[in-house]
């Protein structure tokens, strides 16, 4: 039985909000930093190598993320997931030293990986392929919605009280949205019929397609990008322009907010582009390489003095990274199988985690050694020009990847109703 439109729209929400905290989980640190550099006298090195211990475990447990989902259902992994990502936000506001921000950042990150392998099997199993350019676009908005309020929530609750009560808060506040999930969300037929087997991911196939392939290229060169966005972007405006925490706090707010109105907006473009006559492939390809292409517009950012000149310079290119990355995750729904979703999106991630290792790191040594963020633009800039040449010549047509376990499964008789 197919959901409701109304229950479709909820559902939507919950990714949507989801997301949001998930966002703020992950950047909060990046807004308290400057505070935390001097509180714990450790320099820029250390704190880009505390930025990235967040994605060490996400590198890792995206793929066991995505392999828990297809087997136990999006419902229980993800109240699993929110809880333990919750829980080790919170105990961030205790650190005392880089060895303890960084056993806080690894709890982080293994919660968080279940996120976007949840999102992706839900997206993939309750709506079509002309409603999932938008369906797409409202959840990763949500990611950009969270980094927008993520500077102002920090900066209130950093200036009335302190940075740790502002982790206390930011961290125990995200549990609410876990129990909401567990009460509202209904189980996806795809995943509790009784009579469809367990599903045997064949690992070796998915990760030997062309497709799988080049998402994994695309994914990690744009996240390169992404991740110099999320961690040392509040660095830049203070390091750099000398703000406040308030000034630091709106510039960056009013960046993320960008992204977080054109992830949905060039969602529905490309929808639109399909509803129109134009094949899902060119559709979803064109969107994705223009926005690219204006993102890396970062690295004149770095060769500009006029800081104004540079906030809006940076507002265009985070507003056009987060459309990529929505169109990215379309991509991605667009080539997967239903019973291997969340898997494909868990192997996906895993590219974008190691982006998020080695950005953060890189950036940071890049800063200690020049004391300037403009060699790290450059670099950051031609990672995601690099990711449009991806799109363009590795990336093949987009349609679901051909397994041939499912294939003789389907043939036997063993693929559930709900699932074809």
């Amino acid at each position: 039985m197919q959901a409701s439109a109304k229950y479709r729209a909820w559902v939507v929400f919950l990714l949507f909000s989801g997301t949001m905290v998930n966002a703020i989980d992950r950047a909060s640190l990046s807004v308290a930093a400057p505070t935390i550099i001097k509180e714990l006298g450790i320099n820029a090195a250390e704190m880009g190598i505390a930025f990235s211990a967040f994605f060490w475990p996400y590198l890792i447990f995206n793929i066991f993320a995505g392999g828990l989902t297809d087997k136990f259902g999006e419902k229980k992994v993800m109240l699993w997931a929110a809880s333990i990502w919750s829980v080790f936000s919170a105990l961030t506001g205790l650190v005392t030293t880089q060895s303890h921000l960084i056993f806080a950042r690894i709890g982080v990150g293994i919660g968080e990986s279940a996120s976007f392998p949840v999102n992706n099997k839900v997206t993939n199993n309750t709506f079509p392929s002309e409603q999932r350019g938008m369906v797409t676009g409202w959840y990763t908005a949500g990611l950009r919605l969270g980094f927008s309020v993520c500077p102002l929530i920090m900066v209130f609750l950093q200036t009335r009280w302190s940075w740790r009560v502002a982790f206390y808060v930011t961290g125990l506040g995200s549990l609410l949205w876990a129990a909401i999930w567990y009460l509202t969300y209904k189980q996806s037929a795809v995943a509790t019929d009784k009579n469809s087997p367990n599903p045997k991911i064949p690992w070796r196939e998915l990760l030997g397609s062309r497709a799988m392939i080049g998402l994994l290229l695309a994914k990690f060169f744009q996240d390169y990008l992404l991740y110099f966005f999320v961690t040392w972007l509040p660095g830049y405006l203070v390091i750099t322009h000398g703000f406040s925490l308030v000034q630091m706090g709106t510039y960056g707010s009013l960046m993320w907010f960008a992204g977080f109105v054109n992830q949905p907006f060039m969602g529905w473009v490309s929808d639109l582009l399909i509803r129109r006559g134009m094949s899902v492939t060119k559709a979803r390809k064109s969107t994705i390489v223009c926005m690219m292409l204006m993102s890396s517009l970062v690295i004149v950012v770095g060769y500009t003095q006029d800081f104004m000149t540079c906030v809006w310079l940076l507002v265009l290119a985070v507003a056009c990274e987060s459309a990529s990355g929505t169109i990215c995750w379309t991509m991605c729904a667009e080539v997967a199988p239903k019973q291997a979703a969340a898997s494909v999106a868990g192997i996906m991630n895993t590219a974008g985690a190691l982006a998020g290792i080695l950005s953060p790191s890189i950036t940071g040594f890049i800063l200690y050694i020049t004391g300037s963020f403009q060699k790290a633009m450059l670099l950051a800039g031609c990672m995601i020009l690099t990711a449009a040449a991806i799109v363009i010549f590795v990336i093949p047509e987009l349609k679901p990847i051909k397994l041939r376990q499912s294939e003789e499964n389907s043939e036997q008789g063993l693929v559930s109703p709900a699932a074809k």
